[in-house]
């Protein structure tokens, strides 16, 4: 295999790579938003509870962002890869040559949605990172309080073996059993059921604050880096057709042939691909839907939105991707 065969084979397997991963990612970055409302929900009205609460709420309204700015640009991210290997699937050398300048436009204009894309997901990302570092704190808060729960649950569990041994001891004791046994019976039910109760939300509460730290920002990270990634991918392309575009000739190893057979083989496989990224966005969209709004904070999601607008306009200069993403 030739050197640009084998270079343009690399950045292709690559890309494929990437889409493969950032197609795992932006679905546990739903979910695991979607869990903080759902399994991993807290409930208690202790003030790390509160202060958990807060950060969760905070986090949504940047979901909110995510599901109604970034996510369809996400969307169209994926469109203008597919659509461009379009180009050489369907059509034949010759014809490909003779288009080389306006492929070479619509490569410029994918690096540009995905150097767009990166900015949107950085500027998002600013404020999920702090939020981030006040959940690996509250991590090693709940886990002292999950400690605490566990000492209570302890103390609870005993008081509740007492109060059985009392009840069963007063069951044979004529007059009182009538209205101590039930009595303490009762109670002894009561402090096992908050007993459990403690032990459970521990456990509910350590998850949330691990789910941020440690799944939702790495899931949304990774997710970017794969399009930075595809950002390189894009610049190398505009690099050798920049090179291509001048060059005519016809010999065996001539590096534009080269790279045509190449991309023309792969391209069908990379379409396939980026089905499998839309076939997981329908459960990506139910994630985000499935949040409740009651709470959120429109005008924040409202500046966001704005704010994603003004940095498509200043980053995306092809006209035709820009109609797209806005």
């Amino acid at each position: 295999m030739a050197e640009i065969e084998k270079k343009t084979w690399d950045e292709v397997e690559n890309l494929k790579t990437l889409l493969k991963e950032m197609t795992v990612n932006i679905r546990m970055f739903s979910l695991t938003v979607r869990s903080l409302y759902a399994e991993n929900a807290v409930r208690t009205n202790d003030q790390l509870a509160i202060r958990f609460r807060k950060l969760r709420d905070d986090t949504r309204n940047d979901a909110m962002v995510y599901f109604k700015g970034i996510l369809p640009v996400s969307t169209k991210f994926v469109s203008s890869i597919r659509e461009y290997f379009e180009y050489y699937e369907a059509l034949e050398y010759v014809e490909w040559c003779q288009m080389i300048s306006e492929i070479l436009e619509e490569t410029v204009g994918c690096r540009q949605v995905c150097e767009t894309l990166l900015k949107m997901h950085e500027d998002i990302l600013a404020p999920l990172k702090k939020r981030k570092d006040d959940a690996v704190i509250m991590v090693t808060e709940f886990k002292v309080l999950r400690e605490e729960y566990e000492r209570q649950k302890s103390e609870m569990e005993a008081k509740a073996s007492d109060k059985r041994a009392w009840a069963w001891f007063l069951f044979f004791i004529p007059g009182v059993n009538i209205i101590a046994t039930p009595l303490l019976a009762c109670s002894a039910l009561s402090d096992m059921a908050e007993a459990v109760s403690k032990g459970k939300q521990a456990d509910i509460q350590g998850a949330a604050s691990i789910t941020v730290s440690q799944a939702l920002i790495p899931a949304l990270e990774a997710f970017i880096d794969g399009i930075r990634k595809a950002a390189g991918f894009f610049s190398v392309m505009e690099q050798e057709l920049k090179t291509f575009e001048s060059k005519a000739n016809n010999f065996r190893l001539d590096p534009k042939k080269l790279h045509y057979k190449v991309m023309k083989k792969e391209a069908k496989d990379m379409k396939s691909t980026c089905e499998m990224f839309y076939a997981v966005l329908p459960d990506v969209r139910t994630d985000f839907s499935a949040i409740p709004t009651e709470g959120t904070d429109r005008n924040y999601v409202d500046r966001w939105l704005a704010k994603q607008k003004q940095t498509i306009q200043e980053n995306c200069k092809v006209p035709k991707h820009v109609q797209m993403l806005l």
